[in-house]
């Protein structure tokens, strides 16, 4: 019993498990509207709630969560929730995707494969989260500001960008109006990266914002600008080594990348930004 309670003061310093519960079951349940209310406010063609609901419902499912947690004892903690961050991750890619034609026919269209990845990320997630609910489990453990969160922050951050992508792109007269974007989403990640180098794991934090910086430059800015600052902000998911030693196997790493993507595998990249 001791080993019990000292568990679960341990896992939510201040916070008893009925407390903790309750805290979460809001979270879940407000982070379920906002997908509507932002398809109300925002959303292309909407006219009000209904169609609100009608854009944004991928997010509903997080209520259910929110709303068990609130009534029901949580056995093991760390299922359940990791269950239903889980379920918002495969939410979100149904959304992502929702726009991408399916099938024709016996073909794949583009949206086939993510969106079936994505059910089948929501199946899993509700049966993990089953099992934090049925069978008796350690308390949840205290909360870090881990690798994952800190790159979903990222992530996020670059939401605004896309949304006004139009308006930003315009800022520049003189500039194509997506290498602005481009670069000023690569300068907000590498500015989150180091912001939050101080509370988060650095080397998943940077990693993530290399894999970002490349995603967003790679067709814009071309595959040597992409392939050179992504190694390099790769590099600094570690404190060992040198600028010099990062400078040389960047430059020959993004010669390996040129030579290899056009010429070696015939993919129609573009080496250099559009101006």
């Amino acid at each position: 019993m001791s080993e019990g309670s000292g568990g679960a003061a341990q896992a939510a310093p201040g916070l008893s498990e009925h407390q903790f519960n309750q805290y979460a079951g809001i979270v879940c349940i407000v982070l379920a509207a906002v997908g509507p209310l932002v398809a109300a406010l925002y959303g292309k063609g909407s006219t009000g709630l209904m169609d609100g609901l009608r854009l944004g419902w991928h997010s509903l499912p997080l209520a259910v969560f929110g709303l068990v947690a609130l009534g029901v004892r949580i056995r093991s903690p760390q299922d359940y929730y990791g269950g239903a961050v889980l379920a918002a991750i495969a939410l979100f890619a149904v959304w992502a995707s929702s726009d991408l034609p399916g099938m024709r026919g016996f073909a794949f269209g583009p949206g086939t494969a993510p969106r079936l990845f994505a059910y089948m990320l929501l199946g899993l997630a509700v049966a993990i989260s089953l099992i934090g609910l049925f069978t008796d489990g350690p308390p949840s453990g205290e909360f870090a500001f881990s690798g994952p969160l800190a790159g979903a922050v990222q992530i996020v951050a670059l939401i605004p960008i896309t949304y006004y992508s139009t308006k930003i792109g315009r800022a520049v007269p003189g500039l194509p109006p997506d290498v602005v974007v481009a670069a000023l989403g690569a300068v907000v990640v590498i500015g989150f990266a180091f912001l939050l180098q101080r509370i988060a794991p650095r080397g998943p934090l940077f990693i993530t914002a290399a894999t970002l910086i490349f995603a967003i430059t790679v067709r814009p800015l071309g595959l040597v600008f992409a392939s050179f600052v992504s190694l390099v902000v790769s590099s600094l998911a570690t404190e060992e080594g040198s600028w010099v030693e990062t400078i040389i196997w960047s430059a020959v790493l993004t010669l390996f990348c040129s030579l290899l993507f056009p010429w070696g595998l015939n993919l129609p990249l573009q080496l250099w930004p559009r101006f």
